[in-house]
């Protein structure tokens, strides 16, 4: 019997849990094309939330989203490419409709048409490089002005925003961004970004985007809802889970959604008819065991500066900059622990939120480094 719980791909439909005001909230933006920012670290549902929004819209209206990971783009021309050719494919359906069109709006950049048969004929726009960032504003506005030839609602999707921050020069090329998009009518643009601190900086109110969009925070899983979502899972599997553990599921992973999912995957494969505090306790330990490996390389590429401050929240220590603190965790000094807050905030390992508190950007590594990097 498969398993019920999913964790590897978007969730959809039943599995789709404690985001109903968030998904209300982010269809309704997108029903009105205010432009909107989804700012959560990375697996905690923003993708879920998008297509089950897009899902919803499609029952509200007729429109085409075009959708663009930046995960592999780290210059500004490489940024023109991608947008343009995600465009291009969400608007366009023949190797002689990318011709027309990009002779209609492409006047000035000029791209050619390739199909690459290797990839079941897939079409491309190749670009001169210095053609391109010499009338970059032409592909800017290719959103706006493709939607007004093509006279359908378009919403633009961009995933790990973040890494717009990676470019040459970002803030021009940032300002340059959001004048342009600020201006267009008939485009919706959906932001999402997985480091949260960077994002927070994108969107700060020093930034070229600030005010850009409405922001929508994904808090941790409803509770409750997460709770009555694991019961039922159980029961139409065959398997019992009681409410108390259902609970502690929860709570030791705070509501993240992708390690909700993850726990209750692994305490329903590690029993066969009723979950025990062995079998949660076993699969708590399992967990670890599977994210063990990325967690290490995050471990390994820290300084000792960065494990001792680290260690010292683990610790509940609350007075870093003490003399006793200091010297116990071997912080040196005000200006290095300063430094280490930054690295740590940097790498999207802690943020500093309410008084300045450190907290673990994710809870699972929190507790593996606190049980297997300290062995508490």
């Amino acid at each position: 019997m498969d398993s019920p719980f999913v964790f590897s791909r978007p969730v959809l439909a039943d599995n789709f849990v404690g985001r109903k005001n968030e998904l209300a909230w982010l269809s309704a933006n997108l029903l009105n094309a205010q432009h909107t920012v989804l700012i959560a670290p990375p697996n905690y549902g923003k993708k879920s939330l998008v297509m089950s929004a897009f899902l919803h819209l499609q029952k509200e209206t007729v429109f085409k989203s075009c959708n663009l990971n930046l995960f592999n783009v780290r210059d500004e021309a490489a940024f023109y490419v991608a947008l343009a050719n995600a465009l291009f494919r969400t608007l366009c359906t023949t190797s002689d409709e990318w011709t027309l069109t990009a002779q209609q709006l492409c006047v000035h950049t000029q791209p050619e048409i390739t199909i690459d048969e290797s990839r079941q004929n897939e079409i491309h726009l190749l670009f001169d490089e210095s053609q391109l960032m010499s009338h970059a504003d032409e592909i800017l506005n290719l959103p706006e002005t493709l939607a007004t030839l093509k006279n359908v609602r378009v919403i633009v999707c961009i995933e790990d925003f973040q890494d717009v921050e990676c470019f040459d020069n970002t803030p021009a090329f940032q300002k340059k961004l959001a004048e342009a998009w600020k201006a267009h009518r008939n485009v919706c643009y959906l932001l999402c970004g997985s480091r949260k601190n960077t994002m927070r900086k994108l969107f700060a109110a020093n930034s070229s985007f600030y005010n850009f969009g409405e922001i929508i925070p994904l808090e941790p899983l409803d509770e409750k809802l997460t709770v009555d979502y694991i019961i039922k899972s159980y029961s139409k599997s065959g398997r019992v889970i009681t409410k108390e553990f259902a609970e502690q599921v929860c709570r030791t992973v705070c509501g993240y959604p992708y390690y909700v999912q993850q726990l209750s995957h692994l305490c329903w494969l590690n029993t066969r008819g009723f979950v025990t505090e062995t079998v949660v306790n076993k699969s708590i330990e399992d967990l670890y065991d599977y994210n063990h490996r990325l967690f290490k390389m995050i471990t390994d590429a820290l300084s000792p500066s960065q494990l001792n401050y680290m260690r010292a929240v683990i610790d509940g220590t609350d007075r870093f900059s003490s003399a006793e603190s200091l010297a116990v965790y071997k912080l040196h000094s005000s200006a290095n622990i300063a430094r280490v807050r930054e690295a740590l905030e940097k790498k999207e390992i802690m943020e500093f939120g309410k008084n300045n508190k450190p907290v673990f950007v994710d809870p699972v590594f929190e507790l593996w480094f606190r049980r297997r990097y300290m062995n508490k």
